[in-house]
């Protein structure tokens, strides 16, 4: 039926549910049909651009009749009023910019330039609220998803991660062209559970920043067509979802204790259960209505522009991507002449300076989930704990032992007679150069990262390789394609990675040793083959990378 229509009858057979659907087809007679659309946002009807949502659809003349819709669940709350006149789109559209007091530029600016953002078209990103509970994130979340319908409140937003994967992912498919809040990310219970909360987050949110839909057979081993998210996903938490590769994928809004003003959040609470909010947006999809085809056709080379004007310092390339994303929306939200030119300027200037405060952040956020870095956090408290410890070229104890996982013996009266090393040796030290043992240097990072409830995500080799990218390798051998070198240590030829000593965090660190040590024997070497260049001289070792430190965005 599905396929051949109602007046296509295939008969029954020994079924009583065959012949009760055969007869009723049979006697139906001419069968009326109608369309009904499941999702928001644009659609071409009558050659016309027309925005769809719950309660129907709005077109350049506004709202259009005889378009019909059908959502359930607090879906079908997403219901855009009739367009205001330009007078009251006025006065909705200064009670939605007390959004922009209810917080710290820094997160309210990003939320709300995703408003504006979210109805031209598929976004390649996502936006992620986290702090602790009772903090006021849903709150802040709803006052967002509010613009999109009045009934959006905090207990009646669209979607919450406790839903399944496949849920929230047929939710980010029929929600197109608008925001989508999906709640209260919040990984507990056995390890299982955590894992599959943050399996799902990935699942969505990587969906929705490689604008792709999971591929799904049928029975008979075809493809059944992919469901990517359409929409713009706004996220809360008071977890992060895992993995710098996904977190690239979406803006992480910090909310912090005080950073929300309560009593303007009540005021706004109340203008958005007024519908004032949803005024705004529906003014603001009727004025793109006539004019979507171009602003579609344009919207790459507007966002590749701006992103010219987003970079700055070390940062993820995904971040002054998603920043000329919001300025793209931001920039059409204040061409509808809502604002005088002056009031609308000085919004635009204040609107790219918290973005740039917001990929700062970002920057801080993508450093602390750097594999390289989580692997040499992680070594170093596996070495300042006493899980492991670094010797001198010798195997003795290195000066400053008590950094290196040495502690001091205790014999009789308390008297500190020498040094012993606590764990397994991941390394040696001569100067400021640190040799690694790479096996075990990463096994002793990966226990310390899987106790802490984490993981180095990546394997021995490629490590490797992230070392020598982030210029953290002092050497490696280029002619023999390696990026260890040789070298006798102890009395035994080693392949070992060269670093510095300071990239350990702080355990390079000049300080007073507590007890004196003799000084050390020189191990003698094996030829070193550092990378040199075209002219056959040797390369100075690539500049060193601090990792953690915060960069400076700029726009």
């Amino acid at each position: 039926v599905e396929h051949l229509g109602a007046t296509g009858i295939v008969h029954p057979g020994f079924g009583i549910r065959d012949h009760a659907r055969a007869a009723i087809q049979q006697l139906s007679g001419d069968v009326p049909q109608r369309t009904v659309f499941s999702h928001t946002g644009w659609r071409e009807l009558d050659g016309f651009w027309m925005y769809l949502h719950a309660g129907g659809a709005i077109g350049p003349e506004g709202a259009v009749a005889g378009v019909e819709t059908s959502f359930s669940g607090d879906l079908g709350r997403l219901v855009l009023p009739d367009p205001p006149s330009a007078d009251e789109l006025v006065n909705a559209v200064r009670a939605s910019l007390g959004f922009l007091t209810v917080s710290p530029d820094g997160i309210a600016v990003p939320l709300y330039a995703a408003l504006w953002r979210a109805p031209l078209g598929l976004a390649d990103f996502s936006l992620h609220l986290t702090g602790k509970t009772g903090i006021g994130k849903t709150e802040l979340a709803a006052l967002a998803q509010q613009h999109y319908g009045a009934g959006l409140d905090a207990r009646h937003l669209p979607g919450s991660w406790s839903s399944t994967g496949n849920a929230l992912e047929g939710l980010a498919f029929a929600v197109k062209d608008a925001v989508l809040v999906v709640d209260d990310f919040a990984p507990a219970g056995s390890s299982s559970a955590v894992a599959r909360l943050h399996g799902d987050a990935d699942r969505v949110l990587r969906a929705q920043g490689n604008r792709s839909g999971r591929q799904r057979m049928r029975a008979d081993g075809t493809l059944r067509p992919t469901r990517p998210p359409r929409g713009l996903i706004i996220s809360t938490g008071e977890e992060v979802p895992q993995g710098q590769s996904l977190r690239a994928r979406f803006l992480t809004l910090a909310l912090s204790e005080g950073d929300l003003d309560w009593s303007r959040l009540t005021s706004c609470q109340r203008d958005g259960r007024a519908g004032l909010f949803a005024q705004a947006v529906a003014g603001y999809v009727r004025w793109l209505a006539s004019r979507y085809p171009m602003i579609h056709d344009r919207l790459r080379d507007e966002v590749e522009e701006l992103r010219e004007h987003a970079g700055g310092g070390r940062t993820h390339r995904r971040t002054p991507h998603i920043v000329a994303e919001l300025g793209v929306g931001l920039r059409y939200f204040l061409d509808i002449g809502a604002l005088g030119r002056s009031e609308a300027e000085e919004l635009r200037k204040r609107s790219w300076d918290a973005l740039g405060e917001a990929a700062a952040a970002q920057g801080s956020t993508l450093t602390a989930t750097d594999p390289v870095s989580c692997f040499l956090g992680s070594l170093t408290a596996a070495i300042t704990s006493g899980r492991a410890h670094v010797a001198a070229m010798d195997g003795d104890a290195p000066e400053r032992p008590g950094s290196w996982g040495w502690r001091a013996e205790d014999r009789r009266n308390n008297a500190q007679t020498g040094w012993h090393s606590k764990g397994d040796r991941v390394g040696w030290l001569d100067g400021d150069d640190l040799y690694l043992e790479p096996a075990a240097a990463h096994a002793a990072a990966q226990r310390l990262a899987r106790d802490a409830g984490s993981t180095i995500p990546l394997a021995p080799e490629t490590l490797r390789h992230r070392l020598k990218d982030a210029g953290l390798l002092r050497s490696f051998d280029e002619r023999r394609h390696r990026l260890t070198i040789r070298k006798v240590i102890e009395g035994v030829r080693r392949y070992v990675l060269h670093l510095s000593a300071d990239a350990l965090d702080g355990l390079g660190a000049d300080e007073p040793a507590q007890l004196a040590h003799p000084a050390q024997q020189d191990s003698g070497d094996m030829t070193q083959q550092a990378a040199v260049g075209s002219d056959g001289s040797p390369e100075p070792p690539p500049e060193q990378t601090r990792v953690g430190m915060r960069e400076r965005f700029t726009i």
